[in-house]
Parts: structure tokens; sequence; C-alpha cells
């Protein structure tokens, strides 16, 4: 074994002539296992909340979107077939996406009226985020609607549990050919008024349930005029398909004529907030660890004070300066991975018990317990973390004070 790193292991785990010197390591190792535990469970518990947040917008909107580069519609003839025949391709919606008012007696709201194709209830699982009522746009006797929760809520609406009675919400749709000013929302002339059952309530994230109404892509060309056109493409692929390659490949099928979006591009500022937020927290906890290690250089400087006299004998007996430094640079090195695996152990233990048991509830919202999602990625850069300022705090001192100490 190497005499240096024997030394070390003998001076961490002996009783020394001040006690204190003891206190501070164990100090030491107690204040690195509590930061590297609180590494692990703040990365795990933000990966869980981001995935979630991702989730419930992924889920309403598609793998891919397909809209005009330089118009707000377009004629739907104009997307090729090869769009519809893609490897990988699992379902699509054509779209018509318009801003209308929406009215139930005497309450209102501005709205987005979404007309899709009845495929679009699979392909944003219109089911699993069924809040109340049933989740159909089209029956025997004609259109339907779904609401959202907010924006049924705010309309003070409701679905009667009765099959076959439904509360009808009356939809304001301007007219294309006019053109509506300010003192002009009033003049019933500048609107396309039109009645629809809504027959079901789903819940996905507060933008979409606050503001949205899904209707059938027919009712929706009928009450805003459209005749062959569209908002936009929406489509769903297999799970593993690369959208980056794929969205490249629409592309040069499409031209610079049409935009293509994937999922990531169409909340782009939700990704790159949470992202943002994630290595902002990540070098908060570093700084955390980085202080966490000063007790390790008081540790290691009182050690080597303690042990001065030890230190000139091992030199009279010939050993090297760098020697003598390992031996409290290996000290350190022991603290600090100590410190380390204890707090992995604690951190991805109560990780595994939150996921395993939930112990911490979320009330009023989409899931039971508090999410966590470990990540390997997220266990190297915390390894990357503790090592670089563990080995710079254990390095310091033993270089400098054992150099002052034979000299």
């Amino acid at each position: 074994m190497n005499s240096s790193f024997f030394i070390a292991r003998r001076y961490l785990f002996s009783k020394k002539t001040q006690n204190v010197i003891n206190i501070i390591s164990g100090v030491s190792v107690f204040g690195i296992m509590i930061s590297t535990a609180a590494m692990v469970i703040i990365l795990s518990g933000f990966n869980g909340i981001e995935g979630l947040v991702m989730e419930m917008f992924n889920s309403f909107d598609s793998d891919i979107e397909i809209k005009a580069e330089k118009s707000k519609t377009f004629d739907r003839s104009f997307i090729p077939e090869a769009v519809f025949d893609s490897e990988g391709l699992v379902n699509y919606s054509t779209v018509i996406e318009e801003i209308a008012i929406v009215k139930n007696e005497d309450h209102f709201i501005i709205g987005t009226i979404k007309g899709v194709e009845d495929s679009f209830l699979e392909m944003c699982d219109m089911q699993g985020h069924l809040l109340d009522g049933k989740g159909a746009i089209n029956d025997g006797y004609g259109p339907l609607a779904l609401i959202g929760g907010g924006a049924i809520e705010n309309l003070d609406g409701y679905i009667f549990q009765v099959p076959g009675e439904y509360e009808y919400f009356t939809i304001y749709s301007p007219n294309r050919d006019k053109k509506i000013s300010s003192n002009q929302v009033k003049n019933i002339d500048a609107f396309t008024t039109s009645q629809i059952p809504v027959v079901g309530v789903f819940g996905y994230n507060n933008d979409v349930d606050q503001n949205y109404l899904i209707v059938p892509i027919d009712y929706a060309a009928e009450i805003f005029k459209y005749e062959n056109e569209i908002t936009q493409v929406e489509l769903d692929f297999a799970e593993g398909i690369d959208l980056e390659q794929k969205q490249e490949e629409l592309k040069l099928l499409l031209g610079p004529s049409f935009s293509v979006k994937t999922n990531f591009e169409q909340n782009k500022l939700i990704f790159e907030t949470s992202q943002s937020e994630k290595w902002i927290t990540t070098l908060l906890l570093g700084f955390i660890f980085f202080l966490a290690t000063f007790n390790m250089v008081a540790s290691i400087t009182m050690l080597v004070i303690e042990k001065k006299e030890n230190m000139k004998t091992l030199s009279a007996l010939g050993a090297k300066e760098f020697q003598l430094r390992r031996i409290f640079f290996f000290e350190g090195l022991l603290i600090n991975g100590l410190g380390l695996v204890l707090g992995l152990g604690v951190g991805y233990g109560i990780c595994w018990m939150q996921q395993s048991y939930g112990l911490i509830e979320m009330q009023n919202s989409t899931v039971d317990y508090f999410p966590i999602l470990m990540k390997w990625q997220d266990f190297m850069l915390i390894l990357s973390i503790t090592l670089t300022f563990g080995t710079l705090a254990a390095y310091l001192p033993s270089r400098f004070l054992i150099q002052r100490i034979i000299n």
C-alpha cells in the first residue's frame, strides 16, 4: 500500500490530540454529504417537474407542425401527398385555428377555436385528459365541441350528466370580408353567429385550458367562411423517430413557402426557460458545495499544524517533500470521497423512496406525488463538480503548508 495513503487513512480515523480536529473533520464530511445529497435531490426533482411541464405541453401539441411562411392560411392542396406518406408517420390532422368570442348566457371569453379532424383526438390523447363528459366532436346529429377546464369555468358552463342533453355555447366568429375596429365590436353584422353543444371538458395546461374550444374542422370552415383553406397541418410520428431529421426532410419536400416546426420549437420559450433555470440551479448548488469544502480546508490546515513535528521527523528520515504533501492531499481526498459516497447514497435513497412510496404529495395537481426523475447525466455532472472542488480544496493547503513547515 502507498505509504502516504496509509498514513492519511490513519490520520482520518485516529483520535487527534486536539478533539476539535475530529469535530471539524466530521463537520467537513457531513457538509459535503449534505451538499451532494442536495444536488441529487434538487436536480432529480427539477427533472421531474420539467418532465411534467413538457408532458403537459407536448400532449396537446403535435410532433411537427406545418404552417405557411408568409400568410396565415393556405390551400390544403398545396401539401403534397408525400408528406402524408412519410416514413414513421402515425397520425395527422389538418387544422383551422382562429380567434372568436365564445358566449354562454351573460358570460363570454375571447378564445381560440381549433377545428380538427377526428384523428386529432387520438393524437392528443383526449381520453387521457378528459375531465368530464365524453371525448367526441361528432355524433349522428351533427358537430360537437370540447372545451378547456378553465374556459368552461369562466363561462359558468357545465356538462349535462343526462345522455343526449347538452349545453349550447354561442360562437361569434369575425367575418373575414369585414374590417372590425374597436368601436364596431358590438356590430352584429361583423360576426357570424353559431351555436354548438359542448359535450366534454379537457385539461392539459393553463394556456390551453383557459382558451381552447375544439370543434370539427368542417364546422370551423363554415363559421369562419373558409373554403379549401387551413391554417396548419399537424403530424405525429412513431416513438424513436428523429424529429429534427424528419423536419429537414419535410423542409426539402415543402420548400421555403412553409414553416416546419418540431414540438420543441413550438414551445421554444418553455424549453429554453426550463434549461436556463436548471443551469442557474446547478451553479448555485455548485457554489454551495464549494463553500462546504472550506471546512475541509480548515480540517487539513489544523491537522498539518498538529502533525508538524511528525512531518519534520519523517523529513529527517528521508521522506521527500512531495510524499509529505501527498499525505494531506490524500487526507482531503478521503474526506471528500467519504462525504461524496454518503451524499450520493442519501440523495438517491431519498429519490428512490419518493418514486416508490410518494413521500411528498402534490395537492391540486395533475399528479398525486411530487415527480422525481434521476438522470445519469446529472450523476456525471455532480461527480465532476464534487471531484473538481474537492480535489482543489485538498491540494491547496497540502501544497503550501507543507512547504512552509519543511523550509
